[in-house]
C-alpha cells in the first residue's frame, strides 16, 4: 500500500509517498481502507520538529490523524463493527497515521461516520470536533450566556468551535480576515474582528473563555481580555501559567485523546443538522506537499482534505 512518510524532520519536502507493508490488526482492532484524510496544524508542527519533545516518534513515520473510510477486516474482539461499515476516527498520534491507503485502529477509537456526510466531510471532523468540544466545555467550562473569544474562526478548528459554542448558547467573538467575515457569521459568530487591521485586545474585554489556536503574541495578548478568573485554553502551545496568574486569570492546556464515544455524538449533531462540516480545500493524495504548504501559510478556510482511495 501507499503511505506518506517522513524520514526526518523538516519542510513539506521531506514528505514522500512510498510503498509500505499493509498493517496487521490485533484482536481489538479493525483494518480500515482510508477513503479521505485531512490535515491539521498538529501534522505540520510534528513534521517540522516543533513537537518532538511533546510527541516523540520513530522514523520513518506516517503522518495524519483524521480519516474516514471503510472497514476491511475486524478483530475477534471488535464485534461492534462489520466489514463494509463506513467509519471515521482520530487515532492515537504516536502510531503510524492516516495519510495512507490502510490503517489499523482500536475499535474503541472509531465511530460510524455521519450518514449525511461524505467521506471527505467526515474526515474533516475528528480532531477539530474533539478539540473544540473539550477545549470549550471541559477545559474552558463554557456555559450558556457566557462570552467566548475564538481565535481563527475561519480555520479548521475555528469553524467547528464557533458552531459548537453558539449551539450551547454562548456569545461568540472571533477573529478572521475581512474576506471571511460573512462566512464566519453564517456559522453563528456574533462579532468578527479583522485581525489584519485591528488588534483584538483593543476592542475585546470581559470575556469568560478564550480558545487560543494561535499561540505566541496572540496568546500573551489574550490574558488581558479575560474577566477576573476567566479561562484561556491553549491547544497548540503551552501557555505561560505565571503570566496568566499575574492577570488574575487561568491558563489551561488541552491534549486530546482518541474518543470514539465523542465521535458518535458528533455524528448525531451532523445528521440532525446542528453541526456543518466545513471542507474548504480538497487535494489528490499525490499532491500532499501542496496541501501541507497551504495549511502552513494560514490562509485556508475550513479543513484541507486529501482524497486517498475510491469508495
Amino acid at each position: 500500500m501507499k503511505a506518506a512518510r517522513i524520514h526526518d524532520y523538516g519542510s513539506p519536502e521531506v514528505l514522500a509517498i512510498e510503498e509500505v507493508a499493509m498493517p496487521s490488526i490485533t484482536a481489538d482492532e479493525v483494518l480500515v481502507k482510508v477513503i479521505a484524510t485531512s490535515i491539521n496544524p498538529l501534522d505540520w508542527l510534528l513534521r517540522s520538529g516543533e513537537l518532538k519533545e511533546l510527541i516523540p516518534i520513530s522514523f520513518p513515520h506516517t503522518l495524519g490523524w483524521d480519516f474516514a473510510g471503510i472497514v476491511e477486516q475486524v478483530g475477534v474482539d471488535a464485534a461492534e463493527y462489520s466489514v463494509g461499515d463506513a467509519v471515521y476516527s482520530r487515532p492515537e498520534v504516536s502510531r503510524n497515521g492516516s495519510h495512507a491507503e490502510y490503517i489499523a485502529v482500536p475499535a474503541k477509537d472509531i465511530a460510524l461516520k455521519p450518514r449525511t456526510a461524505s467521506f471527505a466531510a467526515a474526515a474533516s471532523l475528528p480532531i477539530a470536533s474533539i478539540t473544540a468540544w473539550q477545549a470549550l466545555f471541559d477545559k474552558g467550562e463554557l456555559k450558556s450566556g457566557q462570552r467566548v473569544l475564538i481565535h481563527g474562526g475561519a480555520g479548521s478548528l475555528g469553524t467547528i468551535a464557533v458552531q459548537l459554542a453558539k449551539s450551547q448558547g454562548a456569545y461568540v467573538i472571533t477573529t478572521a480576515a475581512a474576506i471571511d467575515h460573512g462566512f464566519v457569521k453564517s456559522l453563528g459568530a456574533d462579532e468578527v474582528i479583522d485581525f489584519r487591521s485591528i488588534n483584538f485586545k483593543d476592542v475585546v474585554n470581559n470575556v469568560d473563555v478564550v480558545l487560543d489556536t494561535i499561540g505566541r503574541q496572540v496568546q500573551i495578548d489574550s490574558y488581558s481580555v479575560l474577566k477576573e478568573n476567566g479561562i484561556l485554553v491553549a491547544v497548540n502551545t503551552y501557555p505561560d501559567f505565571e503570566l496568566a496568574r499575574s492577570y488574575g486569570v487561568q491558563a489551561r492546556f488541552l491534549s486530546i485523546k482518541p474518543d470514539g464515544e465523542h465521535l458518535k455524538k458528533i455524528a448525531k449533531l451532523v445528521d440532525n443538522g446542528q453541526l456543518r462540516p466545513i471542507v474548504g480545500h480538497e487535494y489528490a493524495f499525490q499532491n500532499i506537499k501542496q496541501a501541507y504548504k497551504l495549511s502552513e501559510n494560514g490562509l485556508a478556510r475550513g479543513k484541507i482534505v486529501l482524497h486517498v482511495s475510491v469508495p
